[in-house]
Order: structure tokens, then sequence, then C-alpha cells
């Protein structure tokens, strides 16, 4: 059994034990990833105290959060998680047997999910979430309909500010319109549809702009020998000469497939706080890949 899960069974008998009455912080707002306190904070302003899971260059495949963020989660009104994320899968069942006081909502919610490049529709049985892909929020569309989650959730809870929420969120979709007409007038002249990256982060993306993402992480794992070639192969067909990576995997594998295809390899960041800047980097880079 590995430490922090001992460490995280210990704090919630510690928890459970006490004479004390448990206290929730209902002011306190949870989330998986950093793109989604950017969410919750368009909607929401900077009144709510959020706590992240994710730190920053953490891999949210098998990350372990603190004895402190559990805590922090403990005493949370509200955990809003992604949904199909490594480390979400391995503990949001424990989270919600343990911390039951917490509202948690799935942003995955009302959204078409990508498992295998195929459309399927989200459930929500937390102990059943595999072998979907996680990075909905690299959609405009999706992250319109995530906001939309978060506003109603917290008009819910406190119904004096719902107006507010509201004018915010109608603020924020339009900022998010613009964005996408940037990524289609940006992408409608591209020579090429196709582009490789290593961690298949971008899948929603390339649904919405009509692309066709190839990865070189083959199943969640690191590519075999025959994959690598089959890429290699791939990439030389396609004319192919750009490779994204992300700083949250490692690149070992992507570097060695550039040099086989004289590709440049180059680095984005889907889990970037400041998600509307990050999106705008990503549609240059991949203008500029596409057009080669």
């Amino acid at each position: 059994m590995r430490k922090p899960y001992i460490l995280f069974i210990l704090l919630f008998a510690i928890t459970a034990c006490t004479n004390k009455p448990k206290q929730n912080n209902s002011d306190t707002i949870t989330v998986s990833i950093l793109p989604q306190k950017f969410f919750v904070e368009q909607i929401a302003g900077t009144q709510f105290p959020i706590n992240v899971m994710l730190p920053p260059g953490a891999s949210p495949a098998d990350y372990e959060p603190t004895p402190k963020q559990v805590q922090d989660l403990s005493n949370s009104g509200i955990y809003f998680f992604v949904g199909h994320l490594g480390f979400e899968k391995s503990w949001m069942v424990k989270f919600s047997k343990t911390a039951k006081e917490v509202n948690y909502i799935s942003c995955s919610d009302k959204i078409d999910l990508l498992r295998n490049n195929i459309v399927v529709h989200d459930h929500e049985d937390l102990e059943h979430r595999h072998g979907t892909d996680p990075h909905i929020w690299t959609s405009p569309e999706n992250v319109k309909t995530i906001s939309r989650t978060i506003c109603n959730t917290l008009s819910e809870r406190y119904p004096e500010k719902a107006t507010e929420f509201e004018n915010n969120l109608h603020t924020f979709t339009a900022r998010i319109d613009l964005l996408d007409n940037s990524i289609r007038n940006s992408l409608v002249d591209s020579t090429s549809h196709s582009f490789m990256i290593f961690h298949p982060a971008l899948g929603y993306f390339a649904r919405d702009y009509h692309l066709e993402q190839h990865a070189i992480e083959f199943d969640g794992k690191s590519p075999s020998p025959t994959h690598l070639k089959r890429m290699i192969d791939l990439a030389k067909e396609q004319n192919i000469s750009t490779i994204f990576v992300q700083s949250q995997f490692e690149t070992s594998k992507a570097e060695a497939v550039a040099k086989e295809i004289d590709a440049e390899v180059i680095s984005i960041d889907p889990l970037a706080e400041n998600w509307l800047a990050e999106m705008y980097a990503l549609t240059k880079k991949m203008q500029k890949a596409l057009s080669k």
C-alpha cells in the first residue's frame, strides 16, 4: 500500500473519530485542474477560495493528492471534477465515500465524449469511468457547456448571486465565441489536416475543427518499437513536420520520431491556468504546423 493512500485513510479516520462537529467551508470550491479554476473565476470572479487538486507540472495520469489537498477537499462545498482523468479514476470513489458532504459535479455532464475517436455519452457512475478521452476542455464548444454547468451549480447554491453569475457567463461565452471564430479563420487555409502529438490531448480540438490527431503514445502507454515505426512512416507519408509535446509527459520518444523525420518538436500546455491565452497560443502553433 502506498504512503499517500495510508495518509489519506489516517486523515479521514482522525476526522471520523473526533468529538468536534464536522466543519465544511461551503465557500471553498475544489477543481481537478487549473483550466477549471479559470472557468470558475470567469463565472464567480475571485470571491471563492479555489483548491486545485493537480499542481502545475504534475501528470494527470497518476498524480496522488497530498493530505493537505484531501483535507481542503473535505472542507469544500463543491468539487467540479473533469471526469475520466487518470488520477480521478483512482481517487474519486474514495473521495465520494469519505468526504460525503461535498457536492460532486461532473464537468463532463451533457458533453458528447470521445472513446477511440467515437462519440459516447457520459454516465454519472463514478466507478465505471474507463477508456474515455478526458481532455474535454480543449474544445471551446465544450467549455461553453462546462461553464453553463458551473453557473447553474453556483446559482443553485448562491441564489442571491444568480444574476451576477448569469451575466458573467454571458460575457465569457462571448469571449469563447471570439476564440472559436479566430481558430476557424486561422485554420481555414491549412494545406494539411493531420498533426502528430505525443500524448493525445487534442482529440476534442481535432473533432471540432475537422483535423486528424495522430498520437505517439499508444493506449496510454509508452509506444512499442512497432508503433514508433508506424508513426514515423505515417509522418513521412503525410509530410508531418511538427510534433506537439506536453511538459507533463516524457518527450524522448517524440524527439526520436522527430529526428527520424526531421521534424520540429513544439511544446504546448493544455493544463495552463489561463485557458484563453493558451488556446490562442495553440492556434498559432497549429496554424504553422498545418501550413508546412
